[in-house]
């Protein structure tokens, strides 16, 4: 009978052993797991600011293209401007002058 006991201690103390080992393993497996998800979100949010400032470089320029655009437009505008009123600058002010006295 003894032995029977004795036998039943020891897988009982083998099958504690195991439960352990397991318990060990899952938190192993767990901080692994951890690891592996900071690790993924640490990328992710380096290639989201990266993308992020892709994006906002690329609007930079685009955005400095067109002023520079809409700077050459204008200067070519009000040069387009100047040139008429210095060629027609007579016949303007005689323009006004008669608009103004027909009221």
């Amino acid at each position: 009978m003894e032995s029977v006991i004795n036998k039943l201690t020891e897988i009982e103390a083998a099958a504690s052993g195991i439960l352990e080992g397991a318990a060990n393993q899952n938190k192993v497996l767990d901080q692994q797991h951890s690891e592996r998800i900071a690790a993924f979100d640490q990328k992710l949010d380096a290639d989201t600011v990266r993308r992020l400032q892709n994006v906002q470089s690329e609007l930079k320029n685009r955005t400095d293209t067109e002023l520079l655009h809409l700077r050459s437009g204008t200067a070519d505008l009000l040069a387009s401007l100047d040139d008429y009123y210095n060629k027609n600058h007579d016949t303007l002010s005689t323009q006004i002058c008669e608009k103004l006295i027909r009221k």
